[in-house]
């Protein structure tokens, strides 16, 4: 029910002020639980049958932004939104992170219905990495972005374009149709991070110069190591 309603919110919002809408966010979705939900969905998708590419793509990524519930909602006029966590590969292979975002798209089409998917965005490119850490990224303007998808009755185990910036991989939850996160915004949520870190801090900080890496990510970061 609360997914319900997170949903329906999404759409009218996307409704009555589109194209640029703030997504309400899951009132228990503190930081640490997103990061806990966050170590799931990686689990999750990259165990999936037919995302096997994911894992080696994940090995020459500089880094991956995790969205553990990218909610898709619309009765015409439809839009996706979800909160996740961003983390860098160092030079060491290790990890720095994570920083908190959110991931904003609306469309425009005949669809109906609500789905969501647990999706991880693999930042493949330096200059992807580098928009990034600006105060909002446009997928498919500032980064370019290819898309795989198991679920739902599609499915892909590779992408189109292996050469984009960003390669996403998702796992349905659900049922939709139409749609796409190309034409979305991707922006950093100072506050998530304040309250994480206990004070203003940037996402360059925490995942450029690493000065941040909190205790609670630390089996995030290890599950990750994995994959160097």
């Amino acid at each position: 029910m609360r997914r319900l309603k997170y949903a329906l919110s999404l759409a009218l919002g996307l409704f009555l002020a589109a194209p640029a809408v703030s997504a309400p966010a899951f009132a228990d979705d503190t930081p640490q639980l997103l990061v806990d939900k966050s170590l799931g969905s990686l689990r999750a998708v990259l165990s999936e049958k037919g995302l096997e590419p994911a894992r080696g793509y994940l090995k020459q990524a500089k880094g991956v932004l995790i969205v553990p519930d990218l909610v898709k909602a619309g009765f015409i006029l439809g839009g996706q939104a979800g909160d996740g966590v961003l983390l860098t590969k160092a030079a060491d292979g290790s990890w720095n992170g994570p920083a908190f975002y959110q991931v904003i798209a609306g469309s425009i089409g005949l669809q109906a219905g609500v789905e969501s998917r647990e999706a991880l965005f693999l930042v493949m490119s330096d200059s992807g990495l580098q928009k990034l850490m600006q105060n909002e990224m446009k997928l498919g303007a500032d980064a370019s972005v290819a898309i795989g998808t198991v679920g739902a009755g599609v499915g892909a185990s590779s992408t189109g374009n292996p050469e984009a910036d960003i390669l996403v991989y998702s796992k349905s939850k659900g049922l939709f149709g139409g749609g796409s996160i190309e034409g979305g915004v991707v922006k950093p949520k100072p506050e998530m991070n304040s309250a994480y870190y206990g004070g203003a801090v940037t996402p360059d900080a925490i995942l450029m110069k690493g000065t941040r890496n909190a205790a609670g990510a630390a089996e995030l970061r290890k599950e990750l190591a994995q994959y160097d």
